[in-house]
Formats: C-alpha cells, structure tokens, sequence
C-alpha cells in the first residue's frame, strides 16, 4: 500500500480553498500557502501547516498543487529565490490546476521533465459550487501512468477526470469549454436585454427555457439569480474568463483559425473590465448591455 501524498496547496482563492478544504476532508495531509496570508488562518485553525514561502511549502511536500489567476501570478509563486522551483528534485510532482495559456503550460512541463519532476495538468470545469460540493470535472493533461497515480487526489476535489492527452492537453481543452461557458453567458444576458427591450420580464426566458429539455441547460439555472436580481457575486470572475478568451483567440490564431463569436464576446467582456467590473461574476456583462435601457431599468 502506497504512502498518501503530503499536498501542498497555492492559491486559496474563491477555487482554491474550497478545493483544498476538499483535499483535507479526504483525509490528506495538507499544507499550504497563500500570499494574502489572512486566507491560511482557517487552514491553521484545522491543524495544517501553513508555509511561509512557496519554497517552504515545496521543500515540506511531494506534491505541490497550483491553483492561481493567471501566468502572472504563477511566476510569482514558481520563480525566484522563494519560488517553488527553486525546491524542485527529483521525484516529487507538480499539479498545476490554474488556467494559464497551451504555451506557458509547455513550458512548465520542460521546465519539470528537466528537473526530474512530474508534471500534471489539470485545469477544472466548473465554479464555486462545484468546488465546495468536490463535484469538478478535472482536465488532465501529463503521462496517463501519472494521472492514475494521483487519481485520489483528483477524486477528493472533482466528480470526474477527462484525460486529454500529454500536456498542455488538460489547458487546450480548458479554453475549449471555457469558449461554450463565455457563449452561453452572453446569450442569456443578450436574450435577457432584449426581452426587457421589448418590454419582457425575462423570468419568462427562464420559464420557457424550463419547459423545453432541448434548451433547458443547468449553467442557465446557475446565473438565474444574476440576471433577474441584476446582481453579480464572483462565482467565475469576469477578469478570469476575459483571460482566458484572449488565449483562446491567441491559439486560434496560430492556426489562421477565425473565431468571430469568441471575438465579439471577448470585446464586450472587456468593456464590462473596463467598466469597473472585473471581480464581479462574468454574468455582469448584461450591465452593459443594458446601458442604453438605463430609463426603463426596473
């Protein structure tokens, strides 16, 4: 029987901790580290070691799992004198489940096979209830023998692992997904501003969407509240999603591949960041679709 893992967890954002409280309730041991350091305190308060560096936390742990905004803030906490890297040998593992672009996912993964390190990719689908309830689907991109060996871990944060492929696979089919979500969200809040253009309740697109199993789609039922109370808690923050569009538009590129939906979703997201909007849920756009409705505004 194999020893469990001493995880060391990074990020403990509105995904991480949820993620990481997850990872303990199953049982692992579990260490972790955070920069803004007042989001360790209930992990301390259950008994976890809190590290005050990300190359502490590496040196104490076999694997160290990642799960931050963005390629900014993986530097930050892989780089450098007190970055994990920095601990890297041989025969410990890295579980970056941070959405971050194909190429800075590649190059992380040399980075670990250069240093005898094991690498995963495993980016997640799903939002803040998904996390607390351990219900992710996990995207896992690395060696299969690799996934399979971390496979609990997976299992204490997600209800189902996809393998894709070697890395940056688990990252490619993230912005994939993550292409429907950004869709989807925009055409329930275009269907929502036109309805009230018209002079709808747009409870009533969510009453027909209920009757109709064609259309009827859970992630609808999740931005429900948003859109009819016009209000916006980050469950996927906008500034997250209108990352991830532009590397979805980046890898599109690549290949002279025309995504003009994804493109004009990804201008109406920055007008809402630029709005003032970032940290609100991505559902928020329909604030500014509705700006030229500001006198019928309910």
């Amino acid at each position: 029987m194999s020893i469990p893992p001493r995880i060391g967890f990074i990020g403990l954002g509105i995904m991480g901790r949820a993620m990481a409280l997850n990872l303990h309730k199953a049982g692992f041991k579990v260490s972790v580290y955070n920069r803004t350091r007042t989001r360790t305190i209930e992990f301390a308060d259950l008994g976890c070691q809190v590290a005050a560096t990300p190359r502490a936390l590496a040196k104490m742990c076999d694997l160290v799992i990642t799960m931050v905004a963005d390629p900014a803030a993986m530097d930050a906490v892989m780089e450098g004198p007190e970055g994990v890297a920095s601990a890297f040998a041989g025969g410990n593992a890295l579980l970056n489940m941070s959405t971050v672009s194909p190429d800075y996912t590649l190059a992380l993964a040399k980075k670990c096979f250069t240093a005898g390190v094991t690498f995963l990719d495993c980016p997640v689908s799903g939002s803040k209830g998904a996390a607390e309830g351990a219900q992710l689907v996990i995207l896992a991109g690395g060696e299969r023998a690799a996934v399979d060996r971390y496979a609990p871990v997976l299992k204490a944060m997600g209800r189902e692992t996809v393998y894709a492929g070697p890395a940056p696979a688990g990252t490619a089919l993230k912005l994939c997904l993550n292409l429907i979500v950004a869709q989807l969200t925009t055409a329930l809040a275009e269907a929502a501003a036109l309805g009230r253009a018209q002079g709808l309740d747009p409870a009533l697109i969510f009453e027909a969407l209920g009757h109709n199993p064609a259309l009827n789609c859970g992630y609808f039922n999740l931005k429900k509240e948003n859109i009819l109370k016009r209000e916006y808690p980050p469950a996927f923050p906008l500034k997250h999603m209108l990352k991830d569009a532009r590397f979805m538009l980046a890898e599109a590129a690549k290949s002279s591949l025309d995504l003009p939906v994804t493109a004009a979703v990804e201008r109406l997201m920055a007008k809402s960041y630029n709005s003032g909007y970032g940290d609100k849920d991505l559902s928020v756009v329909l604030a500014n679709l509705e700006e030229p409705l500001g006198a019928r505004k309910e």
